[in-house]
């Protein structure tokens, strides 16, 4: 079985003192199901990232959310099997989530990081997720035949695939409406709406 999950990576910045720990984590999946852990490591990279200044007290962290106009958040789109997973490299970002998803439609390349250099392989009918550039496409050598030996992929129905990236828009929306807004319950409430709009903003995620 398969799937794809928006996922968040490379946590290492100072957390607001106002949220709860998050030890020991380096990804977080973001969905309606996300713990307290994936907001506080959500928020810890939106900040860190972004310039934010996280010293302030919530509302006044919020209002500078609000007022970004675009955002980087590390991380992107999972990909998962029963005995693998794929995830973004560096200098992949999650707001760059629906790149991928039209790349597939479309049966394009999408940038998925580097160092590895995560790929895509399209056949007939299936769609392979590759751990690295397995053709040598991106790298200026192509790969030996010891470093292909290290990689692998994983296979998806290329609808199947297309419709698990599309199901992230719902999954991302209700991170925000779910998971999110439970952990900034300190905000004001209408803080809290403008930020929901500059999130869908960010994320290219359409208001239902």
């Amino acid at each position: 079985m398969t799937c794809v999950q928006a996922v968040i990576t490379n946590p290492f910045f100072d957390k607001p003192l106002w949220l709860p720990k998050a030890e020991g984590r380096e990804n977080a999946y973001l969905s309606k199901n996300s713990s307290a852990e994936d907001v506080v490591i959500f928020l810890t990279v939106l900040c860190g990232m972004n310039d934010i200044d996280i010293n302030k007290e919530p509302n006044e962290v919020v209002k500078e959310l609000i007022n970004a106009d675009e955002i980087v958040l590390s991380g992107g789109i999972a990909f998962e099997s029963q005995s693998h997973e794929i995830l973004p490299s560096c200098c992949c970002g999650l707001e760059q989530w629906k790149e991928v998803l039209d790349a597939v439609i479309n049966k394009k390349s999408a940038w998925l990081g580097h160092d590895p250099f995560p790929s895509i392989e399209y056949m007939d009918q299936s769609v392979r997720i590759w751990s690295n550039d397995y053709y040598g496409v991106m790298n200026v050598k192509p790969p030996t035949k010891q470093e292909q030996q290290q990689m692998f992929f994983i296979e998806y129905n290329d609808i199947e695939l297309i419709e698990q990236l599309e199901s992230v828009e719902a999954d991302l929306l209700d991170f925000f409406n779910y998971a999110l807004v439970k952990q900034l319950s300190m905000v004001n409430a209408e803080l809290l709406d403008k930020l929901f709009l500059k999130y869908c903003e960010w994320l290219s995620l359409e208001i239902k």
